[in-house]
């Protein structure tokens, strides 16, 4: 789980039409939230994402499910209020299912920080505040199977990959082959593995969390910062990671 952005209600949405769908919902129970320009907004907002689990809502084993945060069974008036709406997978969609958010509060993805409430550790979630806690066990995010193993497969590749670039940056180091194309390989690897780590990418969280606590991650940095390699982008790109990565105990 990541910080998301608050966008604004698409323009279609006037007062009048969120009126006009909340009676309509209040009476007939139609699903009067499933309109295109609110899923498009939806999903621009967490870059085509789950906004719980992180995994993408656009490929074949996930779809988009409209999440009401606070459920819409409790707050029929809210069932089309903007800031209650939120993009989910089936799975936490299910998972967090007529949980009552007012009572027992969760994290919420736009209005809250997750790193204040989660630790990353064993490619598990761990709470450092009660809010944090109740959102693990709600949301279930750490389901062994669809969950912890993703993240471990993420971690493990992230971490041989690194290693591999650091055998080539020292290989450049040391003038064994600094080449102009090995130069232009090692920067466009290590540009390619940290947008791995920016919000735009399936479970983020995971792969910003491993590239920073990683050794060989802070040892290639030194050799592109000797080398003057460490140009604008790579500055860039670091600040988003960091903005996505969470505080570990080991990995």
């Amino acid at each position: 789980m990541i910080r998301l952005p608050a966008i604004p209600k698409p323009t279609e949405l006037t007062s009048d039409v969120a009126q006009e769908m909340t009676a309509l919902y209040k009476k007939e129970g139609t699903a009067v939230w499933q309109k295109t320009y609110i899923k498009k907004a939806l999903l621009e907002m967490s870059s085509n994402k789950c906004c719980y689990c992180e995994c993408r809502l656009t490929s074949v084993s996930h779809y988009l499910e409209i999440e009401h945060f606070h459920p819409k069974s409790h707050y029929p008036d809210e069932v089309i209020v903007w800031n209650n709406l939120l993009p989910s997978c089936k799975r936490c969609n299910v998972n967090k299912g007529n949980h009552d958010t007012k009572k027992e509060p969760i994290v919420h993805p736009v209005k809250d920080h997750p790193k204040s409430h989660f630790i990353l550790r064993a490619y598990r979630f761990y709470n450092k505040t009660d809010l944090g806690q109740m959102t693990i066990e709600v949301i279930g995010l750490n389901n062994r199977e669809r969950l912890v193993k993703k993240r471990f497969e993420i971690g493990v590749e992230l971490i041989e990959q690194l290693e591999n670039l650091l055998a080539l940056c020292t290989e450049y180091d040391k003038g064994m082959s600094s080449s102009t194309r090995r130069r232009n390989r090692i920067i466009e690897t290590l540009r390619n593995l940290m947008r791995e780590g920016t919000h735009q990418y399936e479970f983020s969280a995971t792969a910003a969390t491993v590239i920073l606590h990683e050794e060989s991650y802070a040892k290639i940095k030194f050799l592109f910062i000797k080398h003057q390699l460490w140009d604008d982008e790579l500055i860039d790109l670091e600040t988003e990671v960091k903005f996505c990565a969470f505080n570990v105990s080991s990995l």
